[in-house]
């Protein structure tokens, strides 16, 4: 072969079978060069896979070009030990127990919400103004993993907040499954299937050390999907939203941000003018 693959680094992450990212003409090289047989077990339509006879495996994609491994034994083993190996941890894990019944069980996750923070059920009207007495309530919970702890808290937040969201937008709850018990809740609206979800950043600002403000997460969301303060990306000012708290030194905002990739709205926070 004019370039033999073997003789360069291998491609693969550390601890997976070897192999090698080979070139269209890479391949046609080595399938004239080797000794070759279809391997069904891994060919798929359109990406044909061969195993030589010295153990090898070539996989071809549909462009013609195609990853050699070392050893196809190797990758059976790989694989096999990745089939059994714990699926990574999900910041949901354990903190949304409802699992496939959590849209169903929206309306009494709100109730508990209104009744642990000690909020009149029908102030959680699904108003975007409602969510600053959620956040008033939320600042006497300290530390404030503790909301991670407290049972239904952190699904009824996430229940809450989706609804105030649902009820802005004009859409749909929606379930993906990752694995097991565990489900994420977006909010579906309009076309092509765009969402939001208030439920990532809120568990970051539950876990990390940075301010928690339910009221700003939300309103980055609806900003982003156009929802709020005109449409995402259009003309808009750096800052666009301000939630003062007269008790606060400081007031949670949101910007947005012109990125590589297009603009974006981001939760910031600063200490509050005198």
């Amino acid at each position: 072969m004019k370039s033999n693959p073997r003789d360069r680094r291998p491609s693969n992450a550390k601890g997976w079978a070897r192999c090698w990212s080979v070139s269209k003409s890479e391949v046609k090289e080595l399938l004239a060069e080797e000794s070759w047989t279809p391997d069904p077990e891994h060919s798929l339509p359109e990406h044909p896979a061969y195993v030589s006879d010295r153990g090898e495996l070539l996989l071809v994609s549909r462009t013609g070009k195609g990853l050699l491994y070392a050893s196809r034994q190797e990758l059976m083993e790989k694989s096999a030990e990745s089939r059994k190996s714990p699926f990574p941890s999900h910041m949901l894990e354990g903190n949304l127990p409802q699992g496939p019944h959590f849209v169903e069980a929206v309306p009494s996750l709100i109730d508990a919400l209104a009744r642990i923070l000690d909020i009149p059920r029908e102030s959680l009207d699904s108003s975007f103004e409602s969510l600053q007495l959620v956040d008033k309530a939320l600042k006497k919970i300290r530390p404030k993993k503790r909301i991670l702890e407290i049972p239904d808290l952190f699904p009824g937040l996430i229940a809450y907040t989706g609804e105030v969201m649902r009820e802005a937008s004009g859409g749909t709850w929606w379930l993906h499954e990752i694995h097991g018990p565990i489900y994420e809740p977006y909010i579906r609206y309009g076309a092509g299937g765009r969402y939001m979800d208030a439920w990532g950043e809120m568990y970051k600002s539950i876990t990390e050390p940075r301010a928690l403000s339910v009221t700003t997460i939300v309103y980055a969301e609806l900003a982003h999907a156009g929802f709020a303060g005109g449409s995402a990306g259009q003309d808009q000012p750096r800052v666009t939203f301000v939630d003062k708290d007269p008790e606060e030194d400081v007031e949670y905002f949101i910007e947005y941000v012109e990125g590589p990739h297009g603009g974006g709205y981001r939760q910031a926070v600063r200490r509050r003018p005198k």
